[in-house]
């Protein structure tokens, strides 16, 4: 039976509502101030390919594909998961995951490793003198633990360790991911929000320079409809070195064995003067499909780039005993 709601959540969740409702457009434009000036801006990306091909909405997913993902998403899972997810990004950059969950002595836990392989580069004098190539990469290990604190309501953390490397320099850093997943007694509906990358960088590419970490708050829904086989998502992401941005995704489930996505997001003012968008969604979209079979899960995102190339990205996942 579900327990009774207190009013106090229902008003810290309607007072959360307005203020990220009716956010001016000023704090938007003045986040552009930051853009370019953060580091580790790979956390920014989402590897897993089911939410990457709905719109990349995932502050309210309680499914496999917002395991460590979504922090409060490996709370009450009976089952332990193995996940795998690669990404194939612009030119010759390369990252992906490999993680696993399980409930260990009442406890809901996830271990994630991450890496980023940015390719290989030309070094060049002043003078545009080959000198050789270089690599750069870059590697993070996280713990995530959740708690299922009542039937509708979830929390967890994802604790990070984050290393970089650009040719001889190196950096480090730590940071804290909090989520939290509530299902409201509405049919179909459950909300959720998460505050990611909120931390410090340890040691900085050279000394006497302050890196700053990514950090963004994410709330989001998400709708499966009562009589036909269609699930919404919606997201709204308030980062610190960009403009807000808007999120939405469709899942369409054909007999829970095949999964059709779509989603599009928003673009910054930023991209809207580079690429002279007619709207502010003309050009980021996303489509993928996922198949089930048995205890396998296979997720397939494409997410088109005219400027740019074309991201393709697969996460395979696994339930095990």
């Amino acid at each position: 039976m579900r327990a009774k709601t207190p009013k106090t959540l229902y008003i810290c969740l309607l007072t959360l509502f307005c203020v990220l409702a009716f956010s001016d457009s000023t704090y938007a434009r003045s986040i552009n101030d930051g853009l370019g000036t953060k580091s580790f801006t790979w956390l920014k990306s989402i590897s897993d390919a089911g939410i990457s091909a709905a719109g990349e909405c995932f502050a309210a997913r309680d499914d496999y594909a917002g395991l460590l993902v979504q922090p409060a998403a490996v709370a009450g899972r009976a089952d332990g998961t193995v996940k795998m997810s690669y990404v194939s990004h612009y030119i010759d950059t390369q990252y992906g995951s490999l993680g696993y969950t399980r409930k260990i002595n009442d406890k809901d836990i996830g271990l994630r490793l991450l890496y980023v392989n940015y390719g290989e580069f030309v070094r060049t004098s002043s003078t545009r003198e080959r000198l050789g190539t270089f690599t750069a990469g870059e590697m993070g290990l996280t713990l995530n633990i959740g708690k299922q604190v009542r039937d509708d309501l979830k929390v967890g953390a994802m604790v990070s360790y984050m290393s970089s490397k650009i040719e001889d320099f190196t950096a480090q850093a730590a940071a804290v991911d909090l989520g939290v997943l509530y299902t409201p007694p509405f049919d179909g509906v459950t909300v959720g929000a998460t505050l990611m990358n909120l931390g410090k960088v340890t040691k900085s590419y050279s000394s006497g320079y302050e890196d700053r970490l990514p950090m963004f708050l994410t709330v989001g829904a998400r709708k499966k409809l009562s009589h036909a086989p269609i699930t919404f998502f919606t997201d709204i992401i308030f980062p610190n070195d960009n403009d807000i941005v808007y999120a939405f995704g469709i899942e369409v489930s054909i007999r829970d064995r095949l999964f059709l996505y779509t989603g599009t997001k928003s673009r910054s003012d930023i991209d809207i003067n580079t690429y002279k968008a007619k709207t502010d969604f003309s050009g980021i979209s996303t489509f993928g499909f996922g198949v089930t079979i048995d205890r396998y899960r296979f997720n397939y995102a494409y997410l088109p780039d005219d400027a740019l190339e074309d991201i393709h990205k697969i996460t395979l996942s696994l339930k095990v005993p």
